[in-house]
C-alpha cells in the first residue's frame, strides 16, 4: 500500500513540474525546485554559466604566438633606434628639427590603448571577444560567452547567437531579443520599468587583437597585431610615428579599400584634440605618406623646428600657433625669408603686417632675428664715487647733477675738479668731456645735459695718490689663526718653535689678526726676512731666520710705536735700544745736486712696552719708510747636544756657553763608564747648509763630466741630500789634555757617540771573503787581509785605507818601491778599492793629441824668442 502511494505521489510531483515550466520563467522554475528540495547551493550553480564569471580587469585576448611577435617587434624597435642613430647622425638631427617628433620618441611616455574605459557604442565584435550578460530581477543570472572563430555566443536553452560585425549596440539588441524568449518580460537596463521586473545589461570583457598594417613613410613599418580597442595613434607609436619624409598632416585609416579617416596630428600637437582619432578594425590600414609642404622657422620663436603647412595656412599662423609665437627679445616689425627659385635662392624682407597674408612655400626658411641687445634708446650710465652707481633712465636723469642725484649723490672721496662724461658721436666716434663739477655746485657754470649712451666718471682723491706703504722688518710677533680639524685656536709667531722658522707667504695675510686686513689688502704684505732658500740652520742664524717682513699701507702721523703695534707688538728677543727707520732720498727740488747718497739713516730707542707717555718717540713716519728691530746681541735660544754610549750619565744637554768644549760636556755626563773605548769615539755633526747651497751641490753631483771620454756619470742622489756627517775625534788626548787642539768645541745639534771597546776589524772591499776578523795586538795590515783570503786581480793594492772608529780615515802610502799601511786599530775598517779602468785608445790619442800641440806651441814659443832676440 505505501508502494502505490508513493508512485502515485511522484507522478503528481512530476506532473505539476510541467505544467509550472509552462507558466513560469526558467529561473524561476530553479529557484521554486530548489526551494522544494531545500537545497540553497542548487539555486547558485544554476544561475552559474558554463564558464567562472569574469568580473575582475578587462584584459587582451592573445595566443603566445602573438605575444611573442609583439615582444620581438618592441625589442627590434629599440635596437634599430639606437643604429639609426648611430649609422646615420645627419637623418636623426633631421628628426629631431621636426616638429612633433619628440611625441614618438620619448622613452617615458606611451600610447597604449585604456582598457577601463566604457565600451563604444561604435565597437565591432568579432572572434574571442567575451561579452558578460547580467539578468537581474526576480531571476539573476550571469553569462560569460566568447565569441567563437564563426562569429557565434552559445547561450543554454537558446543555442547560438550570431554576433560577429556587430557593434557592441546591435549585439545587445539582438542577445536580449532572444533571452526574452525564456524570461518573460525580460527588458534592457535602462529602456524603461519592466512588468517581471526582470533587467539584462551586457558589457564588453576581455578584448581580442586585431592585425593591423601600416606602410609608408613611418620609422617601423609592417603589420602590428594590438587590442581591439586602440586607436590610430595607438598603432602609429607603435610604429615609430612618421620618419623625415613623412607627412604629420594627412594620415589615411583605410578600411575596405577606402579611407574612412584622415588625420592631422597638428590638431593633438598645438590643441591637444585627438581628431578622426577613430577605434581600428582588423585589417585595416594606416597610411602615412610623403609631406608636401615643409618649412623651418628659427631664430627668436619659441619652438623653432621644421613645420609641415596645408596650402591653406598663412605665415601668422604658422609662427603664432606652430612656432609659439615671438619671443621677448625677438625682432618682429621684419622676418628675413629665404626661398627656393628655380635656379637659385633669393631673400624676402617681410614687415609684420604682411603676415597674415603671406603663404609660405616649401623649402621656405624663416628667420626671426634679436633685437640688438648691445644697444638702449635712453641709457645713461655713472660710475665711480658715487653711492649707487649704475645705469638709468635718460628721462628721469636729464642733467649731470640729477644723474648724481639719482645714483644716491656724492661720496666724501670725491675728487670734484675734474669729472670725465664719454659721449658717442652720431658717426659712434667717443668724445671725452671734461667738467668741473665743484664749480657746477658753486653755480658758478650751468649744469650740464646728457644724452643717450653718456658714461660719466667721477674718480676717487685717494685713486689719484701713489699707494704708500711702510715696512717694519726683524723682531715682529706677527699674529697668525692656525685651524685645526677639531677646534680654531689662534696662536703667534713666537709660539712657534724658535728653532725653525717658518714660511710665510702673501695667502696668510688673511690668517692675521689685524683690523688692517680688512682695508688696503692690496697693499699688505708678509714675507720672511731672509730667502728661504738662503737660510742656514746654524744655531747663529736662528734668531735672523725667524724674523718677518711686514708691509702695511701709510697713514698719515704714523709713529714708530703705532707701527710696531699694529705688527703685534715685539719678541722677547727685541733689542729696543737701538731702532733704525731707512728713509728713502726725495730730491724734489730740480736744482739739488746729485751726490751719492741714496737714503737716510735715522736711529733712536724706544719703550718695550709701546705705552703712550712722555717716554713714548714722537717721531713720526714718512712713506716708504723702512723699520728696522734688531736682535739683542745678548739674546740666545737655547741650544742642545746629545751624548750616547759609554758615559755615566747618557742624554741630552743643554749648552752652557758658545765655547763649550768636548772635555767639558763629558765631565758634565759624569765622564766615562769602564766599558768605554774613547779611542773609537765619534763626532756627528749636522751640515749646516742653506737650500741654496743643497741644491748647487745636487746639482754639481748630478752629472760628473769625464773630460776624455765625454761621458756622462750619475750619481747616487743620497749623496746631495746627506744630512749629517762624521767629525774623527781622538777623545782621548781631548780629555788628557783640556782646550788643546784636540777638545774641540761643540755645536748645537752634535752627537757624542762613545761606544764599548770592538774586538774586531772589518775586512771589505776587494778581497776574497770580506768579513770581520778578531782583532789581535801585533797583527799587520797584511795579516788581516789574509785572513780574508787575500786580495782579488781587481783590488787597487796601492789605494787601499783605513777607516777607524772615530770616523777618521788613512789611506795607504807609497814611496818608490816600498808601501806604508796604516796602523790598525780595533774596531777598524779595511777597505780595498777596485781597480778602475784601462785607459782606452780614444783616451790615449786624446793625451797624446794634447801633449803633441803643448810641445808645439813651447816650440813656437821658443823660436820666436830666439828670432826677436837676433
Amino acid at each position: 500500500m505505501n508502494k502505490k502511494f508513493s508512485f502515485v505521489l511522484m507522478a503528481f510531483l512530476l506532473l505539476s513540474t510541467k505544467m509550472m515550466s509552462q507558466t513560469i520563467p526558467f529561473g524561476v522554475q530553479g529557484q521554486l525546485l530548489d526551494r522544494m528540495n531545500n537545497n540553497p547551493s542548487n539555486s547558485q550553480n544554476r544561475n552559474q554559466p558554463q564558464n567562472q564569471a569574469n568580473i575582475g580587469r578587462r584584459t587582451i585576448t592573445t595566443t603566445p604566438k602573438q605575444k611573442q611577435n609583439y615582444d620581438s617587434l618592441m625589442a627590434e624597435r629599440k635596437r634599430n633606434a639606437g643604429e639609426i642613430a648611430d649609422e646615420d647622425t645627419a637623418v636623426f638631427n633631421l628628426r629631431k628639427r621636426i616638429f612633433g617628433y619628440s611625441i614618438f620618441n620619448n622613452k617615458t611616455g606611451t600610447f597604449e590603448p585604456n582598457l577601463k574605459i566604457a565600451t563604444p557604442k561604435s565597437y565591432v565584435l568579432g572572434p574571442d571577444d567575451e561579452l558578460i550578460i547580467d539578468i537581474n530581477g526576480y531571476s539573476e543570472e550571469h553569462f560569460n560567452l566568447t565569441v567563437s572563430p564563426d562569429g557565434y555566443v552559445k547561450i543554454n536553452r537558446i543555442g547560438n547567437v550570431y554576433v560577429a560585425g556587430l557593434t557592441i549596440e546591435e549585439a545587445k539588441n539582438r542577445i536580449i531579443s532572444k533571452l526574452s524568449q525564456i524570461f518573460v518580460g525580460l527588458r534592457r537596463e535602462g529602456s524603461g520599468p519592466s512588468s517581471t521586473n526582470l533587467y539584462a545589461s551586457i558589457s564588453l570583457g576581455s578584448i581580442r587583437t586585431v592585425n593591423v598594417t601600416v606602410q609608408g613613410e613611418v620609422l617601423f613599418p609592417g603589420t602590428y597585431s594590438v587590442p581591439s580597442l586602440a586607436r590610430v595613434m595607438n598603432v602609429l607609436y607603435l610604429a615609430g610615428g612618421p620618419n623625415q619624409n613623412g607627412t604629420y598632416r594627412e594620415i589615411q585609416l583605410i578600411r575596405n579599400k577606402k579611407v574612412i579617416a584622415t588625420i592631422d596630428l597638428y590638431d593633438f600637437l598645438t590643441a591637444g584634440i585627438q581628431k578622426n582619432d577613430v577605434n581600428i578594425h582588423d585589417q585595416d590600414i594606416i597610411k602615412v605618406g610623403v609631406y608636401k609642404n615643409r618649412i623651418e622657422v628659427k631664430g627668436k620663436v619659441k619652438r623653432p623646428a621644421l613645420f609641415e603647412i596645408m596650402p591653406q595656412e598663412n605665415l601668422a599662423k604658422v609662427i603664432q600657433d606652430f612656432a609659439g609665437g615671438f619671443t621677448e627679445d625677438a625682432f618682429k616689425d621684419l622676418v628675413k625669408i629665404t626661398r627656393y627659385t628655380n635656379r637659385e635662392r633669393k631673400l624676402i624682407d617681410l614687415n609684420a603686417d604682411l603676415m597674415n597674408s603671406f603663404t609660405p612655400q616649401t623649402g621656405d626658411v624663416i628667420q626671426v632675428e634679436s633685437v640688438n641687445q648691445d644697444r638702449f634708446e635712453n641709457k645713461i650710465s655713472i660710475i665711480g664715487e658715487v653711492f649707487r652707481p649704475g645705469q638709468f633712465a635718460l628721462e628721469g636723469s636729464p642733467s649731470l647733477l640729477k644723474l648724481i642725484d639719482r645714483a644716491g649723490g656724492l661720496k666724501e672721496n670725491a675728487f670734484l675738479d675734474r669729472v670725465l662724461i664719454q659721449r658717442i658721436n652720431p658717426d659712434l666716434s667717443k668724445t671725452n668731456l671734461s667738467v668741473n663739477l665743484k664749480d657746477i655746485l658753486n653755480n658758478k657754470t650751468k649744469d650740464v645735459a646728457l644724452r643717450r649712451e653718456d658714461n660719466v666718471s667721477i674718480f676717487s682723491i685717494l685713486d689719484l695718490k701713489e699707494g704708500y706703504t711702510v715696512t717694519i722688518h726683524g723682531e715682529i710677533n706677527l699674529k697668525r689663526e692656525k685651524k685645526n680639524e677639531s677646534t680654531t685656536e689662534s696662536r703667534t709667531e713666537a709660539n712657534k718653535s724658535d728653532n725653525t722658522a717658518g714660511k710665510i707667504t702673501s695667502v696668510q695675510e688673511n690668517d692675521r689678526n689685524n683690523p688692517l686686513d680688512k682695508t688696503d689688502s692690496d697693499l699688505v704684505q708678509i714675507e720672511s726676512e731672509i730667502s728661504e732658500d738662503l737660510k742656514s740652520n746654524e744655531a747663529a742664524n736662528q734668531l735672523i731666520n725667524r724674523q718677518l717682513k711686514l708691509t702695511l699701507p701709510f697713514v698719515e702721523k704714523m709713529t714708530v710705536e703705532d707701527l710696531i703695534l699694529q705688527a703685534g707688538g715685539l719678541r722677547e728677543s727685541a733689542a729696543t735700544g737701538v731702532v733704525e727707520i731707512v728713509r728713502r732720498k726725495k730730491n724734489l727740488a730740480d736744482n739739488t745736486p746729485v751726490n751719492s747718497q741714496i737714503a737716510e739713516i735715522i736711529r733712536f730707542s724706544i719703550s718695550k712696552k709701546l705705552q703712550l707717555d712722555e717716554t713714548a718717540s714722537t717721531f713720526e713716519l714718512q712713506p716708504y719708510d723702512e723699520v728696522f728691530i734688531r736682535s739683542s746681541p745678548n739674546y740666545e735660544l737655547q741650544q742642545f747636544i746629545t751624548i750616547q754610549g759609554q758615559v755615566v750619565y747618557p742624554g741630552v744637554y743643554g749648552l752652557e756657553k758658545k765655547d763649550e768644549r768636548l772635555s767639558e760636556i763629558i765631565l758634565r755626563a759624569g765622564g766615562l763608564n769602564k766599558q768605554a773605548y774613547p779611542k773609537g769615539a765619534k763626532l756627528i755633526r749636522k751640515i749646516q747648509l742653506t737650500e741654496f747651497e743643497k741644491n748647487r751641490k745636487a746639482e754639481q753631483l748630478n752629472e760628473i763630466q769625464d773630460n776624455f771620454t765625454g761621458i756622462s756619470t750619475q750619481r747616487d742622489p743620497a749623496i746631495a741630500t746627506k744630512t749629517k756627517e762624521t767629525i774623527g775625534i781622538d777623545l782621548v788626548k781631548a780629555l788628557k789634555n783640556p782646550g788643546g787642539e784636540d777638545d774641540l768645541y761643540v755645536l748645537e745639534g752634535d752627537i757624542i757617540d762613545i761606544p764599548k771597546e770592538p774586538q774586531t776589524v772589518k775586512v771589505s772591499g776587494e778581497v776574497l771573503y770580506p768579513n770581520s776578523v778578531k782583532y789581535l795586538d801585533g797583527k799587520s795590515f797584511y795579516d788581516f787581509i789574509s785572513e780574508a783570503g787575500g786580495f782579488t786581480s781587481s783590488s787597487a793594492r796601492k789605494r787601499a785605507y783605513v777607516l777607524y772608529s772615530n770616523g777618521s780615515v788613512k789611506r795607504t802610502k807609497s814611496f818608490l818601491f816600498l808601501r806604508f799601511h796604516p796602523r790598525i786599530e780595533q774596531g777598524a775598517e779595511i777597505i780595498v778599492p777596485k781597480k778602475s779602468k784601462v785607459a782606452t785608445g780614444q783616451q790615449i790619442v786624446s793625451v797624446v793629441s794634447i801633449f803633441t800641440g803643448t810641445l808645439t806651441s813651447l816650440i813656437g814659443i821658443i823660436t820666436l824668442i830666439k828670432a826677436t832676440s837676433n
